[in-house]
């Protein structure tokens, strides 16, 4: 996505939210042009919460916290511990980019950094992978904690290293697509209620696991954020959520929404569109 396009998404979306997320499957520390679209969302007053695999954070640690724009980061330790033995990557040389990073951060901004470990599956002998280990050991032995991580981990809870430093762990999901198992017409997500994804080209989806625009509701660059949040597709879905059915075949896809309680209650929101303040994307 262009700087420029990019604007003219902001410009848009400014009016329904205070804060943009990017990532939508992509690595946002790629983008030659992220200087100037941390700038742009500076200027329009949104703050900007960035996922990233981390590999690319040393190399970008200056413009990150350069950018008074950027309220927080998110660090998927996972991404790079399940690639590491087939692309050859050296384990001690990414965790000593990313513990630079937080030093750094946590010494001169107020920025919030969240580290995810969200592959913990389980080994026959009941032990986690020895790459989530050594990562559990190395987070133990720079922030001096006491104890070990692993006591304290519960699964799609966080626990807090440092000041505004948090680590998460989580089960491993599967990105919904069509040769994934229907998982039923029960359930629910947040999806089009209190986010939703636009991608590169300007396509806009419910959320952000709908990296392949598999629902398209509306592209951004032909049609104004409002109608499309207001239209029949995204209306239904929020309707259906609303009364816990899924009506997507994506969504009876996605493992991520059984991370929902499906009897909690469901705050009414507006039938046709997001009221500003409450959407993130």
């Amino acid at each position: 996505m262009s700087a420029a396009a990019f604007a003219g998404i902001v410009s848009q979306v400014r009016h329904h939210t205070d804060y943009l997320a990017l990532h939508v499957l992509g690595e946002p520390l790629l983008h030659p042009q992220l200087g100037q679209l941390l700038a742009i969302c500076q200027n329009q007053g949104l703050r900007v919460n960035l996922t990233t695999n981390g590999t690319l954070v040393k190399g970008r640690q200056h413009l990150l916290l350069a950018s008074p724009a950027l309220r927080q980061i998110n660090i998927s330790l996972h991404s790079v511990a399940d690639q590491q033995a087939g692309a050859g990557m050296n384990m001690q040389d990414y965790l000593a980019g990313i513990f630079s990073f937080i030093r750094e951060a946590t010494a001169n901004t107020p920025l919030f950094i969240s580290l995810r470990l969200w592959n913990m599956t389980k080994e026959k002998d009941g032990t986690n992978s020895r790459r989530n280990d050594y990562i559990l050991e190395q987070l133990e032995a720079f922030f001096a904690l006491p104890g070990r991580i692993a006591d304290e981990l519960t699964p799609g809870q966080g626990i807090t290293l440092a000041p505004r430093v948090f680590l998460s762990q989580n089960q491993r999901f599967t990105w919904p697509h069509a040769a994934e198992t229907d998982l039923g017409d029960r359930g629910f997500c947040r999806g089009l209620r209190d986010h939703v994804a636009i991608l590169a080209d300007g396509t806009v989806v419910p959320c952000c696991l709908d990296a392949e625009a598999d629902i398209k509701l509306g592209n951004i660059h032909c049609q104004p954020f409002t109608e499309i949040l207001a239209g029949t597709r995204a209306t239904m879905i929020r309707r259906s959520f609303s009364s816990r059915q899924v009506a997507e075949q994506l969504c009876r896809r996605c493992s991520y929404r059984q991370s929902f309680d499906v009897s909690a209650p469901v705050k009414a929101v507006a039938e046709t569109c997001l009221l500003p303040g409450q959407f993130t994307g």
